[in-house]
């Protein structure tokens, strides 16, 4: 097994990667998407090139990249932003590396959940997403009268870097609010789905996986982990659910 590093430019930023391989041609690949990150890192915690280590232990490819804000990467946080590397990571995929993984499938947790949802309702080439704890509404999730605290926490934890950033808060917000996936879930079938959340999230309400399940076509599972808390990708439970729906999709395809 290898890994190598990933540099990608999204319009003028440079993204910082890893594209870990399993060792055997004609993988199917998984691509993380990561959350908001509202604490500075702990270097004891493996983070999610841990978690992409564990899915390729199982035989899958895996692409991870750090957005703009965070990790390596250059720029400053807005979900946007995040957006459109996203898009330019998926074109990278199909451009760069087309042809050597036999399927690719979306993880996204937290805000990568709804990125990922996002995409999948709005371009072709994905064989599957699953969103962990994705929100199903930013604006309910963060409202307005906290933005400014929740700006002055993007600085302090270092994902939003530069004094002029945003133009203005109500720029920031009025992006923020457009990705809503009550508005798009149901867009993303045909496309196998998989939405797995905490019953004891302390961030997101297990209610936003409950409504956002019921508003997309099939196929489609729901999958809520008894006392689980916001972050799944340190639950062991979440990785299984992962691993078992990509195992189903890939016999029925």
């Amino acid at each position: 097994m290898e890994s190598e590093t990933i540099r990608i430019d999204s319009g003028g930023v440079s993204l910082s990667g890893e594209l870990l391989h399993p060792g055997s041609p004609g993988a199917p690949l998984v691509v993380l998407c990561h959350g908001i990150p509202l604490s500075r890192p702990d270097p004891a915690d493996g983070g999610y090139p841990m978690l992409a280590g564990l899915i390729r232990e199982k035989g899958y490819a895996v692409l991870f990249v750090n957005f703009r804000g965070t990790g390596d990467s250059g720029g400053n946080f807005h979900l946007g932003g995040w957006y459109v590397d996203l898009e330019r990571e998926m074109r990278f995929v199909s451009e760069e590396l087309g042809g050597r993984f036999t399927r690719t499938y979306l993880a996204g947790f937290s805000a990568g959940g709804t990125l990922a949802l996002k995409y999948a309702a709005e371009h072709a080439g994905v064989d599957g997403v699953a969103a962990f704890a994705a929100p199903a509404s930013f604006e309910r999730l963060f409202p307005r009268e906290h933005l400014f605290a929740f700006l002055e926490l993007a600085r302090d934890v270092g994902i939003i870097r530069d004094t002029g950033f945003p133009p203005t808060p109500d720029w920031f917000y009025d992006e923020l609010r457009q990705f809503d996936a009550m508005g798009y879930i149901s867009r993303v079938s045909p496309v196998p789905l998989l939405l797995v959340h905490g019953g004891d999230d302390e961030l997101v309400p297990l209610e936003d996986s409950k409504s956002l399940f019921e508003a997309a076509g099939e196929p489609k599972q729901f999958s809520m982990l008894p006392g689980g808390m916001h972050r799944l990708r340190h639950d062991p439970r979440a990785l299984d659910c992962l691993l078992g729906w990509l195992d189903r999709i890939a016999a029925g395809a």
